[in-house]
């Protein structure tokens, strides 16, 4: 079997703030799952872990197909486009599909594209070793000789500030900036890329808290669905002492014995105190884990429901 490590995906590293350069250009960071197009011979999706989605993403392989797409190794974002951005939190439902009819279901309901921002290989030339700039105009004309709805190219520019205020103000995830120069280092994280990221808001609600010493130390946190409410993770950062102490208080008087979250964590370390879901709370967090949680949320402050 044919060695593929040279599709393994290159990561940018990342930084705080942007800044502007002449010899990057500028890239949205879209908020989804990360896919290598293997088409050098079997069509297959393959994620950064290496586990192959074809059958999860089946759109994408199919419109590859229907485009006779030459041999050819392309490297992108599966994306879910709603509201006039990504939203990540809808994709991880397809993302965790397994049964043939619920992925079937998914489909219908929860529509991805495939944004393709690299190609490793076009018609079994390998341009790891090309610079970026050469890269993205092969990238460009194989898309635009081979255009399919669900297939789209990933716009470049060359104002950095200018783009990482659009995003900001869109609420979209943030910037990849890339050095014109830059090779393709697969399976390494390469200081040529850089990623820059918005931090997020959401209103969610105290399912539960967890305590150090008697007094609360960290809230586990709720989201409403259609189905019920579903655990999305835990924050103690931005409690101060006084607002640990009411809530500490405040639980006594609304605890309850079982969860009310469908999928409640298990913590062999620490115990959970559930309560009923009626304190609303605001968090600042990164993005979402692919297991369904916040990523570095922190609490901004409590709000009314």
């Amino acid at each position: 079997m044919a060695d593929k490590r040279w599709m393994t995906p290159m990561e940018p590293v990342t930084r705080k703030d942007i800044f502007q350069d002449t010899d990057f250009l500028y890239q949205v960071k879209w908020d989804g799952v990360r896919m290598i197009a293997d088409n050098s011979d079997t069509l297959r999706l393959i994620n950064r872990r290496g586990n192959e989605r074809t059958e999860q993403y089946c759109e994408i392989a199919e419109a590859i197909r229907e485009v006779s797409l030459p041999t050819s190794v392309l490297d992108g974002e599966i994306v879910v486009l709603h509201e006039g951005k990504a939203d990540f939190y809808r994709l991880l439902k397809r993302e965790l599909a397994s049964h043939p009819q619920k992925i079937a279901n998914l489909r219908r309901d929860i529509p991805v594209v495939f944004i393709v921002f690299d190609c490793l290989m076009v018609q079994n030339e390998k341009l790891l070793q090309c610079p970026l700039a050469e890269r993205q105009e092969r990238l460009y004309e194989l898309l635009s000789a081979h255009p399919h709805p669900l297939i789209h190219y990933c716009d470049s520019f060359d104002d950095g500030i200018g783009l990482w205020k659009e995003t900001e103000k869109r609420k979209w995830e943030g910037v990849v900036m890339k050095h014109r120069a830059s090779l393709y280092h697969p399976g390494q994280k390469h200081p040529s890329w850089i990623k820059i990221k918005h931090f997020r808001h959401m209103i969610v609600y105290v399912a539960g808290v967890t305590f150090r010493g008697g007094i609360v130390n960290s809230l586990l946190l709720g989201k409403k669905e259609e189905s019920g409410w579903v655990y999305i993770g835990r924050a103690g950062s931005g409690l101060d002492e006084r607002e640990r102490y009411l809530l500490t208080k405040w639980v006594e008087h609304i605890k309850q014995p079982h969860p009310s979250v469908l999928n409640p964590p298990r913590d062999r370390h620490r115990e959970i105190t559930w309560v009923k879901p009626a304190l609303a709370v605001e968090v600042r967090y990164l993005d979402w884990t692919l297991s369904g949680t916040l990523r570095s949320p922190t609490i901004v402050g409590f709000r009314n429901p």
